[in-house]
């Protein structure tokens, strides 16, 4: 009954005051409700486990090369590493592609996946109709056959069980359907549409422990087992195989690392920075809230004196107090995970892009939880700050005071101490946004070595070519005729293709070899990036010519074969002297059976990645190229005269002229692809100016709401010194130094925690120090004018007291 008593007052009271029942739920509302909707986002990336049993147990493994800290596994070495470690239950490896689906209406490019035999029991998974792979089926000469996803099942099939035991045609091959994938099966950030045998295809790589063709070893630790146990012997392991095969083993060491954690490991920094800011946000306003509340309990004493007076005890005042908080903190909840599931659809669109693939973020009981911790936490803060300002004192002097009393000196204290610490942490997050906005500035300037405008780009993977030597140039020659048809369009000037796009953070990494100049050991393998393309690539894309002569037509099989260089290329390894005429290999080291590339031309450097150095980079012509290395993969660059969206239509129809099966994808323009880069820097700027904004309003509003209170507690003083001849003028600025010099004091906190916390910034901005000077004067600035700001109008209110009415009241 004394609970519900305390609960009936304490509405009774926020009944009474409003104004500042109004205020104090919205400020929470919205510091909660933005702390709710980031962690939403926070958990489902980070902490979300991973949809198998015992995910913990769950490791990644990666080998680790000198030029690479990670690096996916070559066959050889998974075949090893599974055969010689004892660490795990089960050790098994995935692979992510595409896949030409034809056959069955239009054909399409679908999202695949390799697995080994074992996989699925390693993490638990069964399938919803059929049997899944086993390791019958993950052997060289077995027989063809494949999972389906749950999405593909039910978009083409329509869920029909009497799929299971038919064919279908992926990349020219048939597949024999076994089973069907459970709905949300999904891993390493992919949802596969389809699911094949990893052993068949692998016995057709080369014997080549440099070949790292993107497999990814996934295994199950033993019961008892820690990670780092299994580190060490992985270390072990690799280090055995170092030695044993240095002439094409370049891994150094092995690397585990829990799956989670590996998957996410690119997006965490961006969200802890985030999170961070939104905690800082809430803290902002809960100092607004709990100065807010020691206002009023201050004007309360009266009230809360007569009661103690009366009998109450120091717990059941405190008690009130903690009540009255907790309520309005239950109101800003429910007001701030409405406000977040508001905001909700407008986050994830400006994320879209920005997190990983596959991730379904939306709040669930895990969030509110979070929230309900949070809101409890801020409700006991807004109630246990006042209540050691209202505890027993000298009852007579405050049943004396007038209205205006003097305020205790400790009261007083922390009032100013809660609006320092919001201009600090205010001043923590505009720094921040600076530093995020200069960096995405800079992003923007950045010199990509090509020209985007009026290009149009779209991807065609092709099938493997067959074993029969008529199938050979099948591939080659699709990619040779759709060009020609692609010049032939009204509205395009030239056309080429590629096996990499710039500035898309992919590419090819191989080892090569310099003629002359063999490797003595291991530790001098050289590497740079390698792009297959077709003739007009450099003209299409505007890549300048330094020296010699373009890629041509007649770069193709039987001719002698050339590469073209990047100036990065030619000065790392050719210094001030001309490359041209010097011989390459592809290869660790010289091989008799791979023909040597004569240097013809050098062109200027192009951005694989905004945030990356010009790589040294080489440009095989693609004919040529596939002699070596099959080529699986071009993309086409169409300069236009037009919109590069109207030819769209031409374009798939020239295609599908020559080959109705392919598949065409991901068609855009070359500065949405471009754009692309700056999908994850343009939204954390966003959300940190965002709530760089917000926590500004609500300090500047506890300055305003300090200096307005403690100037009518001073008004009996302000009239005495009108009374003695002070002027308004000195009136105005008496007030408004006491808020300036409150700004101050959190400004030089906030600027030396800024620059002491800047370096976990470093590691997210481009081209730009994390103690820019720019960005911290620019952050100071706002900060001490917002300030100063906020002092106005009560500076302004104090220079107009009336000083008759003051004196007679006091």
């Amino acid at each position: 009954m004394s609970l519900v008593r305390d609960l009936q007052y304490s509405l009774r009271q926020l009944r009474k005051s409003m104004a500042f029942t109004v205020v104090a739920v919205g400020t929470l509302a919205l510091g909660i409700g933005c702390n709710t909707a980031i962690f939403s986002v926070f958990y489902s990336v980070l902490l979300r486990p991973l949809p198998f049993p015992d995910s913990n147990r769950l490791v990644m493994l990666s080998e680790r090369a000198t030029q690479f800290p990670t690096l996916s596994v070559s066959w050889k070495n998974y075949r090893d590493w599974q055969s010689q470690s004892s660490s795990f239950e089960e050790f098994g490896a995935a692979r992510v592609f595409t896949s030409a689906l034809t056959g069955n209406g239009d054909p399409e490019q679908i999202p695949s996946q390799m697995i080994s035999g074992n996989l699925l029991h390693l993490l638990g998974v069964h399938v919803i109709a059929g049997r899944a792979l086993i390791m019958a089926d993950d052997q060289p000469a077995s027989p063809a056959v494949v999972l389906l996803g749950y999405g593909l099942w039910q978009r083409k099939y329509g869920g029909s069980q009497g799929v299971i035991g038919t064919a279908i045609t992926l990349d020219n091959q048939s597949y024999t359907v076994i089973g069907v994938l459970p709905k949300g099966y999904e891993l390493l950030q992919q949802t596969p549409d389809v699911v094949i045998a990893m052993g068949p295809w692998a016995s057709k790589l080369p014997d080549d422990r440099s070949w790292h063709p993107g497999i990814f070893p996934i295994a199950r630790l033993k019961s008892g087992v820690s990670l780092a146990q299994a580190r060490a012997e992985m270390t072990t392991i690799a280090k055995r195989l170092l030695a044993k095969y240095p002439t094409d083993n370049i891994a150094l060491d092995a690397v585990v690392n829990p799956m989670h954690e590996q998957l996410v490991s690119q997006a965490r920094p961006a969200l802890l920075t985030l999170l961070g800011a939104v905690i800082f946000v809430l803290l902002i306003a809960c100092g607004n809230i709990a100065n807010l509340m020691l206002t009023r309990a201050t004007a309360r004493r009266r009230e809360i004196s007569i009661r103690i007076s009366l009998g109450a005890s120091d717990w059941q005042i405190i008690k009130q107090l903690v009540i009255e908080g907790l309520l309005l903190s239950l109101m800003g909840a429910v007001a701030g995970v409405a406000l977040a599931y508001a905001l909700m659809p407008s986050l994830l669109r400006v994320a879209s892009g920005s997190l990983p693939p596959g991730t379904d973020v939306h709040i669930d009981l895990h969030v509110l939880l979070f929230t309900a911790v949070l809101s409890i936490c801020a409700g006991v803060f807004f109630g246990v700050a006042p209540a050691g300002q209202v505890r027993l004192t000298d009852l007579r002097s405050i049943l004396n005071e007038s209205e205006r009393g003097a305020v205790g000196h400790q009261a007083k204290a922390l009032r100013n101490s809660l609006v320092v610490a919001e201009i600090s942490l205010a001043l923590l997050l505009l720094m921040g946004a600076g530093l995020f906005v200069r960096s995405l500035s800079r992003l923007g300037d950045v010199n990509m070595g090509f020209s985007a405008d009026h290009i149009l780009v779209a991807d065609l993977p092709v099938p493997p070519a067959g074993a029969a030597p008529a199938d050979a140039h099948r591939n080659m020659d699709f990619y040779e005729d759709t060009l020609r048809q692609l010049h032939s369009l009204p509205g395009v000037r030239m056309a080429a293709a590629s096996s990499f796009l710039p500035v898309s953070g992919q590419g090819a990494v191989i080892h090569f070899n310099i003629q002359g100049r063999p490797p003595r050991n291991a530790s001098e393998y050289i590497m740079a990036n390698y792009r297959t393309v077709s003739s007009e690539y450099f003209q299409v894309l505007r890549i300048p010519l330094l020296e010699g002569r373009w890629i041509e037509d007649s770069d193709r099989e039987k001719m002698p074969t050339v590469v073209v260089l990047n100036q990065a290329m030619a000065h790392a390894y050719f210094g001030n002297e001309s490359p041209l005429g010097k011989k390459l290999q592809l290869g660790a080291i010289p091989d008799e059976s791979v023909p040597w590339m004569m240097v013809v031309g050098v062109v200027g450097n192009v951005k694989q990645s905004l945030v990356s150095d010009m790589p040294t980079e080489m440009y095989v012509p693609f004919r040529q190229a596939n002699e070596v290395l099959p080529v699986r993969n071009m993309s086409f660059v169409v300069r236009t005269e037009v919109d590069p969206r109207s030819v769209i239509p031409e374009l798939r129809e020239a295609v599908h002229k020559i080959n109705p099966n392919q598949p065409v994808v991901r068609i855009r323009t070359m500065e949405e692809n471009v754009d692309q880069n700056f999908a994850q820097p343009r939204f954390r700027t966003l959300l940190l100016v965002i709530f760089a904004g917000i926590a500004l309003l609500i300090a500047a509003l506890g300055v305003y709401g300090v200096m307005a209170y403690a100037t009518v507690q001073r008004s009996g003083e302000l009239a005495i010194r009108m009374a003695l001849g002070c002027s308004v003028e000195r009136i105005f600025m008496l007030v408004l130094t006491d808020g300036l010099r409150l700004t101050l004091i959190g400004v030089a906190i906030g600027t030396v925690l800024g620059i002491a916390l800047g370096r976990w910034l470093k590691s997210l901005l481009f081209g730009v120090s994390a103690a820019d000077a720019v960005s911290i004067a620019g952050a100071i600035a706002v900060v001490v004018i917002a300030g100063v700001a906020a002092s106005l109008i009560p500076a302004r209110r104090a220079s107009r007291v009336d000083v008759v009415t003051m004196m007679r009241e006091n």
